[in-house]
């Protein structure tokens, strides 16, 4: 309790030195967050200002809830800094158009190593940390959208046929970083892994100059990527797309 008074202490001195309302409402932010955690105020004691339920369609939303999804696994600890994200690209039309196409939101945060990225969501694997493989490191908040199902689409096609395909219709690929995040997401909103019995293509990115990488999980559910040829084929790799607005 103490450490929550003192806060706010420092937080009323900095609000008489500041001018943007951003970042008053941020340190109010922080501070109520730690009145509940001091378990001073409830949940239940915020509620009463709440007029309407939320509207989990509202940009603002989303932003907030991915931001908190990742603080709680323990991003900040990783980074070793203040973790922010910015607005997602979707206006509010976009995000109910993708919610009624079966379409799940996500973002990817600007400068996170795939290597962190598997440590943020308990996967191992060798592609972390190979030089062979190009570097997709996102370089803003990358906020995308895909379908969210548990079985993969384009299943039987070479690696070179889905990203021409992607390109066409004006989707992007998957990387590594993207791909893996989808796969935390999809396992906190429905508690399932997807691609357990397929692989998918990972577009976005080489190894070794001339190869694509396939990645999913093996029979024991571990995490599994391979180099391969995009010109292989079998009925049981396919592809996840990646979708921006068209506005950027």
């Amino acid at each position: 309790m103490i450490k929550t008074l003192l806060m706010l202490l420092i937080h009323i001195e900095r609000w008489s030195f500041m001018s943007s309302s951003k970042v008053i409402k941020k340190h109010v932010i922080e501070t109520v967050q730690a009145l509940i955690d001091d378990c001073i105020i409830s949940h239940e004691d915020l509620s009463r200002f709440v007029r309407e339920k939320t509207d989990k369609t509202n940009p603002e939303y989303i932003r907030y809830e991915m931001e908190s999804w990742y603080r709680t696994l323990g991003i900040e600890n990783i980074l070793g800094t203040e973790f922010n994200l910015k607005s997602p690209y979707f206006t509010q039309n976009e995000i109910i158009d993708a919610y009624n196409n079966n379409e799940i939101i996500l973002c990817v945060p600007k400068g996170i190593s795939r290597k962190q990225l598997g440590q943020l969501f308990n996967l191992n694997s060798w592609a972390f940390e190979d030089e062979l493989i190009s570097k997709t490191t996102e370089v803003e908040d990358f906020w995308f959208k895909t379908k969210s199902s548990l079985l993969p689409e384009h299943l039987n096609k070479p690696g070179m046929e889905i990203q021409r395909l992607y390109q066409k219709e004006g989707k992007l690929g998957m990387s590594l970083e993207r791909y893996i995040t989808f796969i935390a997401r999809m396992r906190y909103l429905t508690g399932k892994t997807p691609d357990t019995k397929h692989k998918i293509w990972l577009t976005h990115g080489k190894y070794e100059s001339k190869a694509m990488l396939i990645a999913g999980f093996d029979s024991k559910v571990n995490f599994s990527v391979h180099g391969w040829l995009p010109n292989f084929h079998t009925p049981y790799v396919g592809g996840r797309y990646v979708v921006i607005p068209d506005h950027l």
